[in-house]
């Protein structure tokens, strides 16, 4: 498994493999408007409707709650929910699980980052879904802390884990500053 730090949108945009993770982190950075990231209140559903099923918008709680504002269907049924508005990710994984995604999605709220995950993005059992996903920065107040994220993963199931055997995807950060 790689983590690592980019430091320039080149970077990103090679990195990332399906056009609609391009298309949304286009969107999310002209919803910026010259601030380091959108409020929610920016991002409107009708203006990415290929994405709907696909992205989550989730609100980030201290000191280390994320919890499901919108999710799309096919979010919600990779969980085995109808819905996950209101629903933590404690709500909907087992503790060790939880844990480890809070690490994963944390740099988008302490250090304002960009995050690209490609690889394998949910593990069930017996079940294995590989693709990419792209956790964008959101504030409320434009000069105030980040509180909360624009997600989308996109992915296929398969019934083995790959031909590598791996869990966890690849990731990859870039501060959102850095970004136009």
């Amino acid at each position: 498994m790689t983590n690592k730090w980019v430091s320039s949108l080149e970077d990103v945009t090679d990195y990332i493999e399906e056009p609609r993770l391009l298309d949304l982190l286009k969107y999310w950075s002209g919803k910026r408007a010259g601030r380091l990231a959108p409020s929610r209140q920016d991002i409107d559903p009708s203006e990415i409707g290929a994405l709907l099923s696909c992205i989550y918008l989730v609100d980030f709680e201290e000191p280390d709650v994320f919890r499901y504002r919108v999710a799309g269907t096919e979010i919600a049924e990779n969980f085995g929910h109808g819905n996950l508005k209101g629903k933590t990710l404690g709500d909907i994984l087992k503790p060790d699980v939880k844990d480890f995604v809070t690490r994963r999605w944390m740099p988008v709220i302490r250090d304002a980052a960009v995050v690209c995950m490609k690889g394998p993005v949910y593990n069930t059992v017996n079940r294995y879904a590989f693709g990419e996903r792209l956790l964008l920065p959101l504030a409320d107040d434009p000069d105030g802390p980040l509180t909360g994220l624009l997600g989308v993963t996109v992915s296929r199931w398969m019934d083995t884990p790959g031909p590598e055997g791996r869990r966890n995807s690849d990731m990859i950060m870039i501060p959102a500053s850095k970004l136009p």
